[in-house]
């Protein structure tokens, strides 16, 4: 179990220290859009603290819960399947499957760059601060349904560890930005 959780936190902080260097980058590249319908950089960022935040508020429910289940004797048993859930929930991390995600997830394009690093600080922090509480493999006693790519049920180390895959699908998206916009730059 301790290295389930050592992984998780691993890409917690991989992930979220790569989304940091983003904000340091070129005004021009985090506004660019190749085409009209496309997501710049800054509304990449925006959307992944907008997915953070509803992802953290199952996280945080069922962090509760497994601590309480613990309390009153509920024994960790990983299932059988444990680690294969892990390899369904790297497939996440890649643009291999399709899925729409919700209205209330979309970016508007107007959150202050700043007030978007700051949310993603905090949201940093809120997950390892859960997986701090979690350390004796509490994680694995509550599990909640994760439809995306038809995952089924997740406990809450997988669940984090969805968030970062999430984070590492987008940082591939602006990886490929980056790359349109210096494509372009040389064409002009």
């Amino acid at each position: 179990m301790r290295n389930v959780i050592q992984v998780v936190r691993e890409a917690l902080l991989t992930n979220f220290r790569e989304l940091d260097q983003w904000f340091e980058k070129d005004q021009a590249l985090l506004h660019f859009k190749p085409e009209r319908d496309q997501w710049n950089i800054r509304e990449v960022l925006e959307h992944i603290t907008l997915t953070n935040y509803f992802l953290l508020l199952i996280i945080n429910k069922s962090t509760r819960r497994a601590l309480d289940r613990k309390k009153t004797g509920h024994t960790v048993v990983l299932p059988a399947d444990y680690e294969q859930k892990f390899n369904q929930i790297d497939v996440i991390g890649s643009k291999s499957f399709g899925w729409v995600r919700p209205e209330h997830m979309e970016p508007t394009g107007l959150k202050n760059i700043q007030e978007v690093k700051a949310l993603l600080k905090q949201q940093y922090a809120q997950c390892m601060y859960n997986l701090s509480l979690l350390k004796n493999g509490e994680g694995v006693l509550v599990f909640t349904n994760m439809s995306v790519n038809h995952l089924g049920k997740l406990d809450i180390y997988q669940y984090i560890y969805f968030l970062t895959k999430h984070i590492e699908r987008h940082i591939r998206q602006m990886q490929r930005l980056q790359k349109e916009f210096e494509e372009s730059a040389i064409l002009i």
